[in-house]
């Protein structure tokens, strides 16, 4: 057993801006319809993360119908000026979030950190707290929350595409973070299809399109809390 059992999360806001990269480069941000791995993966670790662990999207379901709206924004120029650029934002966004998570074989360090029962417990009650951190929904000023499903809220809930096939066109996946500092970030791309409300989507490194982005350096890792540390605390 290399992985942990399934969780399943709501993700919900008033509104949510998952940017897409080919629109920014105008100073204009336009959101995609639905979320990338990537995002609900950083929603999924603001609830709970550790480096012993690596979150893994599953599936998500698409609950409310997608709507947009733009919205022209004031921004402050270098010289202090101002501009006027238009963001397209999602409304009243609310996800299905199917995830589990896998160990973190780079590292080996914390091995004697493994244990799923205390890690799961720990995801468990962070979701039903709200999380641990706060959620945002693609950028900062989309505040999000997140709140605990059973698995048969997940598959018996109505949602608004459940009757519903749905292509989203090449879409980026998710990031592929170098394992030493200094060496390439890449980025990958790939078709997203929704299938009666929900998207399955695949793991980066198994896209058709890996781009590299930038040199990428980190601090190298050090010590940690023990997960019974984390879990005295809950």
């Amino acid at each position: 057993m290399n992985k942990s059992k399934y969780f399943f999360a709501k993700v919900y806001g008033d509104r949510a801006l998952f940017t897409s990269p080919e629109s920014k480069s105008g100073g204009e941000k336009i959101s995609y319809n639905v979320p990338t791995r990537e995002n609900l993966k950083g929603i999924i670790d603001a609830n709970y993360f550790k480096p012993t662990i690596t979150n893994v999207i599953d599936e998500v379901r698409i609950m409310n119908k997608i709507e947009s709206y733009t919205q022209g924004m004031r921004l402050l120029l270098r010289d202090y000026s101002a501009d006027l650029s238009a963001y397209t934002y999602l409304s009243d966004p609310c996800y299905y979030v199917k995830f589990h998570f896998e160990w973190n074989e780079d590292r080996e360090d914390l091995k004697n950190d493994r244990n799923f029962l205390k890690h799961e417990a720990i995801i468990e009650r962070s979701l039903k707290r709200g999380g641990r951190r706060p959620i945002f929904l693609g950028v900062s000023e989309c505040q999000g929350f997140i709140e605990y499903l059973t698995e048969e809220e997940y598959e018996n809930d109505k949602g608004y595409y459940d009757d519903t096939n749905l292509g989203f066109g090449l879409m980026l996946v998710g990031l592929i973070y170098p394992k030493k500092s200094g060496e390439m970030l890449r980025s990958a791309y790939g078709p997203i299809n929704m299938k009666n409300g929900r998207i399955i989507f695949p793991r980066p490194e198994d896209c058709p399109i890996i781009n590299e982005v930038s040199n990428y350096s980190f601090k190298e890792p050090g010590l940690t809390r023990t997960v019974d540390q984390e879990l005295e605390d809950y």
